[in-house]
């Protein structure tokens, strides 16, 4: 829905883009503040604190993507989320046109 708001999706966890980052996925918030912590007090520190709370990502499956999912599991859940996406969408629309002022 991103392009509804003029935004250019793109395919990276965080995204430093002039002054502004953004981070998309739940464990995305640490690569996140990491990203952070790199920008504001350097890499080194930013790896001291990622070996201090031990982020050592290792996901249990390769279904995070629906890029890397298996095709079948992707249909499912999107049709199990179908409804939810749609009233998402109603409302960024909504969001965009109150923007616009329409």
């Amino acid at each position: 829905m991103l392009p509804l708001f003029g935004a250019r999706p793109v395919r990276k966890r965080v995204v430093v883009d002039r002054s502004r980052i953004t981070a998309g996925g739940v464990t995305a918030g640490i690569d996140f503040g990491l990203r952070i912590a790199a920008e504001t007090a350097g890499e080194d520190v930013a790896k001291s604190i990622q070996l201090a709370i031990e982020y050592d990502p290792d996901p249990p499956f390769r279904s995070g993507h629906p890029d890397v999912a298996d095709p079948t599991l992707v249909a499912r859940t999107r049709a199990a989320l179908s409804k939810t996406l749609e009233q998402r969408k109603a409302l960024a629309e909504k969001c965009v046109a109150r923007r616009r002022g329409h």
